[in-house]
């Protein structure tokens, strides 16, 4: 996400899977659950009602279940208005490795559409906006990000109190060519953080056709990199406008594999 607004990061832009679909008929989604709350994947979650990251609110029915257990993330546009989707885990995750299964395009949404990956205390109060928090995002950002090059970000908060530290980013270009599948993974520990983009469907423990991957372990870790067990969010939104097409993402899956901490 996250939740702040920022031109390029996670804090200073109101921070911050079958396909992804501009104009994609909402009504045809084999949807069973456009709840509040629902479980999925082995956790519960809180879906938003209202005010969210961006110029969208966010809107229940854009956060859907399908019959094969797929989760569709969407913005929707309707009568020159436009909702967005946001939900929270209930459950805080800590250190281990962290894995999603995405469907789509991702590289060539709306300019303006966002979509947010990420561990965030202060959803439960755990630090201030602009700690505790660690971004997989892919947005062009309003084509500002790299000067309008890049196309993704990877972004991490420091730790409880360290808010005037800043973040560290990471900002990139993801080219799929054409494929449709693509895994995210990110393996946060006391000391080290490494996030990972791959082409295709990839398992836990296996790395393979990488398109972008950065290790972040500074020496002063405890200050740079949150120690303390988050909700984990994930969102669809639009950045300072409302996007030109209804979006539509979908998460085939996500895996929390907890570990003791210790960098490997």
């Amino acid at each position: 996400m996250g939740r702040m607004l920022r031109p390029c990061g996670q804090s200073v832009r109101f921070s911050c899977l079958a396909a992804f679909g501009v104009g994609l008929a909402l009504a045809t989604l084999p949807a069973i659950s456009r709840a509040t709350g629902l479980n999925w994947m082995g956790h519960n979650w809180t879906v938003t009602n209202g005010p969210m990251a961006g110029v969208a609110r966010g809107r229940p029915s854009n956060v859907q279940l399908d019959a094969n257990g797929y989760l569709h993330l969407m913005i929707t546009r309707k009568r020159g208005g436009a909702t967005a989707g946001e939900l929270f885990s209930n459950d805080r995750m800590g250190f281990g490795t962290y894995q999603w299964e995405i469907q789509g395009p991702v590289d060539n949404m709306d300019p303006h559409a966002v979509l947010g990956l990420f561990p965030y205390g202060p959803q439960n109060g755990l630090g201030v906006d602009g700690e505790n928090e660690i971004d997989i995002e892919f947005s062009k950002w309003g084509n500002t990000l790299c000067g309008g090059a890049c196309n993704a970000d990877f972004t991490i908060y420091p730790s409880t109190g360290n808010a005037g530290v800043g973040p560290t980013e990471d900002d990139f270009r993801v080219n799929l060519g054409g494929v449709d599948l693509l895994t995210a993974r990110m393996s946060w520990s006391s000391r080290s953080i490494v996030e990972t983009v791959m082409s295709g469907l990839q398992p836990p423990g296996t790395t393979q056709n990488v398109l972008h991957t950065w290790t972040f372990a500074p020496p002063d870790y405890l200050l740079r990199i949150p120690q303390t067990p988050v909700p984990l969010g994930m969102n669809l939104w639009c950045f300072r406008k409302k996007t030109a097409t209804s979006q539509s993402v979908i998460i085939r899956s996500f895996e929390y594999l907890p570990s003791s901490g210790q960098a490997p």
